[in-house]
């Protein structure tokens, strides 16, 4: 048997919080509803951000046609093909955005002045809390990332499935058992953690190189020109990031890999949402006594995919054609339940793993620190919405 700490913050880890039943899952799933109809609306009008720069045809009219496209790639589960392709696109963008970063690199000067804490003047620190939220993962991706690991068949994946369908085992939603572990299992275990350990800090690092790249580049070249990335000219804006430094093939890079990204995403996170959804809904009409033989995993999954992820998101789309404040509102309630997943997960692992696989102590302080931090700037930012909307 092979586990994964990840799982702790599934909802089957999460439904075993001490108090009310199933509030946890409650606390996150109720507001995870709104997270993804949003940022499947706002990641589609991107994506069509990228095609009406290429091919002829409105903004709506193909964010429609993407929406839809995988929307039946989800339901077949006929999407790998677009995973490798992101993948290759995600490495050529980093490595023209770092190289371009390189290019018109201000100077070590300015760049340690920047690093220096200071309050410019009349600025609006609210302001980056929703692109904060989807920093790395954000609250969803750290949880529905187990499911991942289930369909990949790694971590706790092996432990729970024995060979049986997907569905049966995410609907049956059990812990896996750690307190009897053989020789065996236990190498497996200390593997599986270092793996999760190094991948989690190259992938870090990744993040990292690619944010002060991309500061680089906006304060060089999009500042100066007064461009922001909103609206359906998203990746017109973003393009200019490469487009200024290597003329129009580098502005086709950045167009073709941010159809790529946003492409990607789009997927993954219907395919991810309509898991972690339906997993809580499981749990939550179980407990209510409302859920029947006739109710599975697989019918949530199709409400949620459908409905929330399909249907909502089009007529927002037809409504509003605006990806960058759907996003920003995703962002916003991503960054709020951050604090709840980590303190979650943090109880979790402390109360459920074997001392020799528990967290180490700068492991909990930094998550913890990073729970603090986002649930201070929660707060500022409610109190500063609130004073606005009431002034």
């Amino acid at each position: 048997m092979v586990c994964s700490r990840d799982r702790e913050v599934a909802p089957s880890g999460v439904r075993s919080l001490p108090g009310p039943e199933n509030w946890g899952v409650w606390l996150i799933a109720l507001p995870q509803t709104l997270v993804a109809a949003a940022t499947i609306t706002g990641m589609a009008g991107a994506a069509s951000s990228a095609v009406i720069l290429a091919l002829p045809g409105g903004f709506t009219a193909w964010a429609v046609v993407l929406l839809l496209i995988s929307l039946v790639l989800v339901f077949f589960g006929r999407y790998r093909g677009v995973e490798r392709a992101s993948i290759v696109m995600a490495l050529a963008i980093i490595t023209a955005l770092v190289a371009a970063a390189g290019y018109v690199f201000p100077g070590t000067e300015p760049l340690a002045a920047g690093l220096v804490p200071v309050l410019p003047e009349g600025a609006v620190f609210a302001e980056p809390l929703p692109w904060l939220g989807f920093l790395m993962s954000g609250a969803a991706g750290l949880v529905w990332y187990s499911y991942w690991l289930t369909a990949r068949g790694y971590g706790a994946a092996y432990s729970l499935t024995h060979g049986q369908e997907e569905e049966t085992v995410v609907e049956k939603g059990d812990l896996p058992d750690l307190t009897h572990l053989d020789r065996i299992e236990r190498e497996h275990t200390r593997d599986w953690v270092r793996i999760m350990t190094v991948s989690t800090a190259i992938a870090s690092g990744i993040v990292l190189a690619l944010l002060v790249s991309l500061l680089v580049l906006g304060a060089e070249l999009l500042r100066p020109q007064g461009l922001l990335p909103e609206g359906p000219e998203v990746t017109a804006v973003l393009s200019v990031l490469l487009g200024d430094v290597w003329g129009p093939p580098g502005a086709w890079l950045m167009i073709l890999a941010a159809f790529f990204a946003f492409r990607s995403t789009i997927v993954t996170n219907l395919d991810g949402w309509t898991r972690m959804l339906g997993e809580g809904s499981i749990f939550i009409a179980r407990q209510a006594k409302a859920a029947g033989g006739w109710i599975s995993m697989r019918f949530y999954r199709f409400v949620y995919l459908f409905g929330l992820m399909g249907a909502l998101p089009l007529l927002l789309i037809v409504t509003r054609p605006e990806p960058v404040t759907f996003l920003a509102v995703a962002g916003v309630i991503e960054a709020i339940q951050i604090p709840v997943v980590a303190f979650a997960t943090l109880y979790l692992n402390r109360q459920t793993l074997p001392a020799e696989f528990k967290p180490s102590l700068p492991v909990v302080i930094l998550t913890f620190t990073a729970g603090v931090f986002f649930a201070a700037f929660s707060v500022y930012y409610i109190a500063t919405e609130a004073a606005v909307l009431f002034s």
